[in-house]
């Protein structure tokens, strides 16, 4: 850590594993952690691995004397947390998504607003530099008009829990969709400059959550004694915005398919493929080489022809450039430039109307 920047006291609020990485770079960048937890299993093992003071609850943790909060509680404990956090007079990071719900998300951001609060939400990709330079590309008119988006975030064996909260809609607020399909959403708008949206037709499944013989092979988490399943494990969506700008947005924590997190960009003078899933499935078997961020272009230069332009922009780490801007945030008082708490607002609004229109088909 630079010895000219300030060191601060910060509050985690949660200490499952989005706790345990903020609690590693703030240790790392020279900070103090202050950390409080229901559970008395995740607070022994916090204890154990950092050298963090705990409290008891929200009131003690606030009236400590840290600089800012970061919540990562379950979705449904977001808002007691961030208002709390909020009227003590503190700036909050919230993992996504903002809450479990769209009146919950809306009190946040208004609390958020009356209090003059800085408030980020915890949608991490939009700090990778693949993701930047995408946007910066549909931004800067390089890819012409962006007309359409396909967006997929697809998990072969995922599900984060099952009989955990993550699978209570009670907690949670939904399924795969509200979790990973929520940076899906999140980065669609944000490669399309923040549209209203204005039209959806949407399909959400259950095809695995009660099915005692499946293989659940990447599920982390699991609790034997609460079989609690009743969110979505799958959505399919098509999304108009103004402009009749579209997108095609499909999210599984398990399917019978290839692990994939990626977006195709469709632009009237070219297009991107940006493919984020890991650093080794990006990877063609022939060479070697990464085919994971591509430019796709058309010109005419003596003869018509195709260009393919492979996108090398440096590695970063997305998790700890967010604590970063957040911490400089909190430091110069001034609002960041990404994942707003109107712009987590602006997601919530999205994956409720997803989830509306699945209910709509359903009926």
């Amino acid at each position: 850590m630079d010895d000219d920047a300030a060191r601060m006291d910060i509050g985690l609020v949660g200490l499952g594993e989005h706790g345990e990485t903020h609690a590693e770079f703030l240790e790392e960048l020279g900070h103090t952690v202050h950390a409080v937890d229901l559970d008395p299993r995740a607070k022994e093992r916090f204890r154990e691995r950092y050298d963090a003071s705990m409290y008891e609850g929200l009131d003690e943790l606030f009236a400590a004397g840290v600089d800012a909060a970061i919540i990562s509680t379950p979705n449904k404990f977001h808002e007691t947390a961030a208002l709390k956090a909020f009227d003590a007079g503190l700036d909050v990071l919230i993992e996504k998504p903002l809450a479990h719900d769209l009146a919950s998300a809306e009190r946040i951001v208004e609390r958020a607003d009356e209090t003059d609060s800085i408030c980020m939400c915890g949608y991490f990709h939009r700090f990778r530099n693949r993701c930047r330079l995408a946007k910066a590309y549909a931004e800067s008119g390089r890819l012409g008009e962006v007309t359409h988006i396909d967006a997929r975030y697809m998990r072969r064996r995922g599900v984060p829990g099952l009989g955990t909260w993550y699978t209570s809609r009670e907690i949670a607020g939904g399924g795969a969709l509200i979790d990973v399909g929520s940076f899906v959403v999140d980065l669609v708008l944000d490669f399309y400059g923040w549209p209203d949206l204005e039209e959806v037709v949407a399909t959400t499944r259950s095809d695995f959550g009660d099915r005692e013989d499946y293989a659940y092979l990447e599920m982390w988490g699991e609790d034997d004694e609460a079989k609690m399943y009743d969110v979505e494990d799958s959505a399919t969506a098509f999304c108009e915005f103004e402009g009749g700008r579209t997108a095609h947005l499909e999210v599984a924590w398990a399917a019978n398919a290839r692990r994939r997190h990626e977006y195709n960009i469709r632009g009237t003078e070219a297009g991107v493929s940006l493919d984020i899933t890991t650093p080794l499935e990006s990877v063609d078997p022939s060479d070697g080489q990464h085919r994971d961020f591509r430019l796709y272009e058309v010109r005419s230069d003596v003869v018509d022809h195709y260009v393919d332009s492979e996108l090398v922009p440096p590695a970063n780490d997305p998790f700890r450039d967010e604590l970063a801007t957040f911490l400089a945030a909190v430091e110069t008082g001034e609002s960041p430039d990404r994942c707003t708490a109107e712009q987590a607002l602006a997601v919530q609004r999205v994956v409720d109307r997803i989830y509306e229109a699945a209910d709509r088909g359903r009926a």
